[in-house]
């Protein structure tokens, strides 16, 4: 290349305090070489020279910059001081397309986070130049930012790249740098003033910050796979996790991450090193102590409600923010887990899209080695521009949410919203007891340390380090790792297990599961779902843990699932000691008595689901395979019903005379399920819901039953109640008259019990399978009845 192409650093733009700088030397300030002299055919007057350094750097001068964009660099003021007391400055990089007038002004994306340095994202690389941060270049290229007319913009948080002040995981001062930094953008004369923030994990949770602090021009987020409450990544319900020291320290080590100090001259090139300004605030954690000592003091706390982790819990914050989020969130992630999620989305008012499913800690534009698509549907770039267009460029004020789900079989479906099914049901579990010895089957085995288990990850978000072996609590000390006559056989490591009758149907498992736990003694508790095929092969479809409450009491809810059981399978749930695995406890090697435990999850029925476009996730065979119980479940007698049906019942009689007959039909049963009739005089013959989940019953009321309102109640088969009030009026007694004698006749009375024999005044009920008046009448009597609703006064109550 016979040209040299210039990208000095500062030649850069530099705004110090949002003011531009258009000149500048070739190379940084300071002891910094100077380049050699250009070759006389590149010779560019002063005036040019400034006018092409405000336009910034582009990619033929400095190949790190995205093709289609013009690299400057800025600083301004974050308004939140470092946890040292120092002022802090905050470093951004700018993309705007290449060529664009210096005042024209583009919508902004922004992503805030900590993996920018110029030298690595999660370790120094040893770069051959300086230059802005690849982290989101699928983004700018992939979805065609430059071309869009889109700038954007990466800033690193206090004590990361090139910005000052100490790190403080998430807290006040990182959520100052985001509210600063998304105010700085849309301030701009080069902004339109509408800013959208993009991220994944780390960054995707300075996205959440965004949403709670709603600063001035936000109007949309992005964010991949987030921690949706900085509290959950490092401990569980007061169970330290390894990585409560493990990130922090690897955090501390990306905020260290040098900077660029050499200049690059080959190839054509003449790439200046990182500014002395840059290279100062790069080494601010290295020169303040400090800050490591605070950040890692406020990080080892585990009480959620602690002042450390409150100012930093995101779904209790949320406070109804309106600004629209778009996400995506695996279901079986064992990085960032789906903690804390439901509660996020309850709190936040705003228009929301997600995409979840069976996958791990991807994007959504992800692929694996063989081309396969991680999250398995295609358009990640679509969703996400029409997204900012939306909102950052048509400024719409309508909501449209809409989630992409996909289930354990790779099927995909679209629905409005997530985690608000109407139907909850709660499962009594099975008293029993165990022994906190640290040992139980949260996961099956130890991590090999010559190959950690990839589902076991321990350290930094995103930084790739290396899982802590287990047995090893947060504070350093041996964690107990069980005693010598601990339970060996794999159903005393399973705990104690309640389980279903095998369901009639196929049930999803949506939400959030919760238990409640009353208990006897110190310790901890694991607690597992499992689906159980009919040979008995159990698949951990959830988990969670806790250290329990000293007054007996213990709540807390499971992770965020979407899992299809099919008919025939069961629910099993276990309790027991906590596994090493992904959390670091103190086990109180004592007995732990469980008198009473509740598990309250939500249900829904798969008949309606909407398919949508999409293939199998590939992580979802690797989570089934690692999360299958090595032998056979150990048979437990069954002890509840599960369904997600929602029955009901309904008449066409708007009263019924004391001792009339009245029709009662019901529908949206388990097909083939019983359901039980009575009213407060007693039980009448119940009935059995045919193919459709339809039935139909005569019911006699009692003759002598004084007139008033007769609630009639239908059980189903898992205790869920359909009630309807019938009014019941008294029997008209005929005027006497005279009548003549019968005339003799030879044909016999029928005799009690046969064919036309009275009731005598008892409840005299028939039960008839809604089938028996064929298929076509069980939809037209549901139509006319149901449908109708002449009469439907339906009470229902969840299975207690």
């Amino acid at each position: 290349m016979n040209a040299i192409r210039r990208a000095a650093t500062l030649g850069t733009a530099i705004a110090l305090g949002a003011v531009m700088l258009t000149a500048g030397p070739a190379f940084a300030e300071g002891t910094n070489p100077a380049p050699a002299p250009a070759p006389a055919a590149s010779a560019v007057t002063l005036s040019e020279a400034a006018s092409a350094l405000s336009r910034g750097t582009t990619h033929a001068q400095n190949p790190s910059v995205p093709e289609g964009t013009a690299w400057t660099e800025h600083y301004f003021p974050s308004p939140v001081a470092s946890s040292n007391g120092d002022a802090v400055t905050l470093h951004a990089d700018v993309l705007r397309p290449e060529g664009l007038a210096l005042d024209a002004r583009t919508p902004v994306i922004m992503s805030v986070g900590p993996y920018f340095s110029h030298s690595g994202m999660n370790e120094d690389t040893h770069p051959e130049h300086t230059g802005p941060s690849a982290r989101f270049t699928d983004l700018i290229v992939g979805a065609g930012l430059p071309a869009k007319g889109y700038t954007f913009v990466y800033v690193d948080l206090r004590g990361f790249g090139g910005s000052t002040g100490c790190i403080d995981w998430q807290g006040p001062g990182e959520q100052g740098d985001v509210v600063a930094a998304v105010e700085w953008a849309a301030s701009q004369p080069w902004s339109t003033g509408a800013v959208g923030l993009y991220g994944k994990s780390y960054d995707a949770s300075t996205g959440l910050v965004g949403i709670d602090r709603q600063p001035e021009g936000l109007e949309a987020v992005v964010a991949q796979e987030p921690s949706w409450s900085a509290y959950d990544y490092l401990v569980t319900n007061d169970v330290p996790r390894p990585q409560q020291i493990l990130s922090p320290q690897s955090y501390l080590g990306i905020a260290n991450l040098p900077g660029v100090d050499r200049a690059y001259q080959q190839d054509g090139y003449d790439i200046a090193p990182d500014t002395d300004t840059y290279l100062t605030a790069a080494a601010y954690e290295k020169t303040h102590p400090e800050c490591a000592e605070t950040v890692l003091a406020g990080t080892k706390a585990t009480d959620r409600s602690g002042e450390f982790w409150s100012i930093r819990d995101f779904p209790a914050n949320v406070n109804g923010s309106t600004v629209p989020l778009l996400f995506t969130q695996g279901l079986t992630e064992q990085n960032t887990k789906p903690e804390s999620m439901q509660e996020f989305l309850t709190n936040h008012g705003g228009e929301q899209r997600g995409w979840l499913g069976p996958w791990d800690h991807v994007r959504g534009n992800e692929k694996d080695a063989e081309g396969r698509l991680q999250m398995g549907r295609a358009g990640w770039f679509d969703e996400v521009m029409d997204f900012y267009d939306r909102h950052l460029v048509q400024h719409s004020d309508s909501i449209l949410s809409r989630f992409f789900v996909q289930d354990n079989f790779g099927h995909w479906r679209v629905q409005d919203a997530w985690g608000t099914t109407p139907k909850s049901v709660a499962i009594e579990l099975r008293p029993g007891s165990y022994l906190d010895t640290g040992r139980g089957t949260v996961v099956d085995d130890e991590p090999d340390p010559t190959n950690p288990n990839p589902l076991v990850q321990t350290a930094a978000l995103a930084a790739g380090d290396s899982p802590g072996a287990p047995g090893t609590r947060a504070d350093g000390a041996d964690a107990g790792g069980g005693i010598d006559d601990a339970p060996a056989t794999n159903d005393q490591k399973l705990g104690v297990i309640t389980e279903s009758q095998a369901l009639r149907t196929d049930v999803r498992l949506t939400g959030t599961p919760s238990i409640e736990l009353r208990t006897e003694g110190t310790g901890n508790v694991a607690v597992q779902l499992w689906d159980v095929a009919p040979d008995r092969t159990a698949v951990t479809i959830n988990q969670n843990v806790a250290k329990l409450s000293t007054d007996g009491a213990t709540r807390f809810t499971l992770l965020g699932m979407d899992w299809t059981l099919l008919a025939g399978h069961t629910l099993a749930v276990s309790y027991d000691t906590i596994d090493w695995g992904y959390w670091s406890p103190t086990p109180s090697n004592a007995e732990v008595v469980v008198t009473r435990a509740t598990l309250d999850v939500d249900v829904e029925p798969t008949a309606t689901d909407v398919p949508t476009e999409g293939d199998r996730a590939p992580f979802l065979d690797e989570y089934i395979k690692r999360f299958t119980w090595d032998d056979p479940l150990p048979v437990t007698a069954p002890s509840f019903t599960l369904s997600a049906s929602t029955g009901s019942i309904g008449t066409s009689a708007a009263s019924v005379v004391a001792g009339g007959t009245v029709e009662i039909v019901g529908a949206g049963y388990d097909p083939g399920a019983p359901v039980g009739l009575s009213w407060v005089a007693g039980e009448v013959d119940g009935a059995v819901a045919d193919a459709q989940g339809a039935f139909r019953a005569s019911v006699t009321v009692p003759a002598g039953l004084e007139p008033g309102i007769l609630t009639l109640t239908a059980t189903a088969e898992d205790g869920s109640v359909s009630s309807l009030d019938l009014e019941v009026t008294a029997a008209v007694v005929p005027t006497p008259t005279a009548t003549p004698a019968p005339a003799p006749t030879t044909t016999p009375a029928p005799a009690p019990g046969e064919p036309g024999a009275g009731s005598g005044g008892s409840l005299a009920a028939t039960g008839a399978p809604f089938g028996a008046f064929g298929a076509g009448a069980s939809v037209a009597v549901l139509a006319s009845l149901l449908g109708a609703a002449l009469v439907l006064l339906r009470r229902r109550a969840p299975r207690s």
